[in-house]
């Protein structure tokens, strides 16, 4: 039943669908837990504004890491170094599953490149105790934890070596070999 339920979610997702569809978190773990708390992900459109969307780190929790990128504007220069520095490594952001999320003071919120709803954002900053002015970085690991908090521009291969020590990580690598 889990099969066709993913089979019709992607299906879904490949054809746009013009209807907010939820995604359905599956587990890559052998035992995920079984309760979804209020930090887990889920990713809907907003019916209200079509540019927009709703942004849920439940929604990604089991399928993604999320690197949250808090920032006062876009003409922030430890922002400008961050995304610089992203935009250097796609394969080794993919290879991690590693998702950006770039949350502004003022400016457009992205997850991925696409627009997120200011109430999504403002959840975020309150969530992990960001203002608006601040700038910060924060990893958040598949299990929807925070794994790695910086208040300063983090670098990509630090950063890589801090989620390949990761057991979920380490198991991940193993069964690619």
């Amino acid at each position: 039943m889990q099969s066709f339920t993913r089979l019709v979610v992607l299906l879904a997702l490949r054809q746009g669908c013009a209807y907010p569809q939820p995604f359905i978190a599956m587990s890559d773990s052998p035992n995920p837990p079984r309760s979804q708390s209020s930090e887990v992900a889920s990713v809907a459109a907003n019916p209200d504004r079509s540019q927009e969307m709703e942004f849920k780190l439940s929604d990604y929790q089991w399928q993604h890491r999320i690197l949250l990128v808090f920032a006062p504007s876009p003409d922030s220069s430890q922002y400008r170094q961050q995304m610089q520095a992203w935009q250097t490594d796609a394969a080794g952001t993919g290879d991690r599953d590693l998702k950006l999320v770039q949350i502004l003071g003022t400016g457009e919120n992205q997850v991925d490149g696409r627009s997120i709803n200011s109430a999504s954002a403002e959840r975020l900053r309150q969530q992990f105790g960001i203002p608006p002015e601040k700038f910060a970085v924060i990893l958040i690991g598949k299990d929807g934890t925070e794994k790695q908090r910086s208040q300063t521009r983090v670098d990509l291969a630090m950063l890589f070596r801090t989620i390949d020590a990761m057991p979920m990580r380490q198991q991940e690598m193993r069964s690619l070999q």
